[in-house]
């Protein structure tokens, strides 16, 4: 029982991996932009097909097709933000709700459409590979994830918190008409916000493809549970989206696990419940 509980909290940290990159990406976006973007989850959902068809069509690696996938649906999300989303800049909250959630439709339809809806698995040729240790068994796959993940976490920690364009993003956070009076390009800095976003979630839905599937109803739960962590997590706070994305995959695989997985899509919703009631300025108060 004590090691089958050990790998059900493994299998939830990086499960919760998966959940910071898309997470992190939302958070971004609101912090700066103050939108809800519905439609992050089809540019999970995109980003993983992308890579799944660099690797068909191109035969490209995964590690290569990773990367193409992100730089795609960075190009993608920036224009995205330019051509939907900016008019409605400064707008009530609903809007980009409302926007969102008809882009969202209109991405899922057409990947419907044009892709199908037979779930497809991306080959990393890490599956083979497996670790076993104190009675723990993990995949190459897994171990990719959990490395990749942390490393991507690391590179935006830094790219925000050194670098002048993640300095800027962090003024407009913070007051965005005082921003544009010191000089700051508002309007680079939400393009660069989405495509950083983009390829976050481009990056999250190839590791998920490689770990499970690929199709075109992959986002929506997903981007649901990954509000769910941003609202644990307070808004803009990025250490608290971490804490709060880690929280939700233990508690999808501990309950899968222990209670039945075919209640795992609930279980997040439930606890969001729960700490509503207990801590309704989320986990960490929404100190960023």
């Amino acid at each position: 029982m004590t090691t089958v509980f050990f790998q059900q909290m493994l299998n939830g940290v990086i499960l919760g991996c998966i959940y910071a990159l898309i997470a992190l990406g939302l958070s971004l976006i609101y912090g700066i932009l103050e939108m809800a973007n519905f439609a992050h989850g089809e540019f999970y959902m995109l980003g993983a097909f992308m890579a799944l068809f660099s690797m068909t069509l191109l035969g490209v690696p995964f590690f290569a097709a990773m990367l193409i996938a992100m730089a795609g649906m960075a190009l993608f999300s920036a224009l995205t933000e330019r051509f939907i989303f900016r008019p409605i800049v400064g707008k009530p909250l609903i809007n980009s709700m409302l926007l969102s959630f008809g882009l969202s439709t209109a991405l899922a339809n057409l990947a419907l459409y044009f892709f199908r809806a037979d779930p497809r698995k991306i080959t990393s040729g890490l599956a083979g590979i497996r670790f076993r240790f104190m009675g723990l068994f993990l995949t190459g796959e897994r171990l990719m994830i959990l490395i990749l993940s942390v490393v991507l976490v690391l590179c935006l920690a830094w790219f925000i918190q050194y670098t002048r364009m993640g300095k800027a993003m962090r003024a407009v956070a913070q007051d965005r008409t005082a921003a544009q009076l010191a000089g700051i390009n508002v309007r680079r800095v939400y393009s660069v916000t989405f495509a950083v976003s983009g390829a976050l979630a481009a990056a999250a839905g190839t590791m998920v493809g490689a770990m499970f599937f690929v199709s075109p109803e992959m986002g929506f739960t997903v981007v649901l549970k990954s509000f769910v962590i941003v609202i644990l997590g307070g808004f803009g706070s990025v250490k608290g989206v971490i804490f709060a994305a880690i929280l939700i995959g233990l508690t999808e695989s501990l309950g899968g696990g222990f209670i039945s997985y075919a209640y795992k899509d609930a279980y997040p919703f439930l606890l969001l419940v729960l700490l509503f009631i207990l801590r309704p300025e989320g986990l960490t108060g929404g100190n960023r």
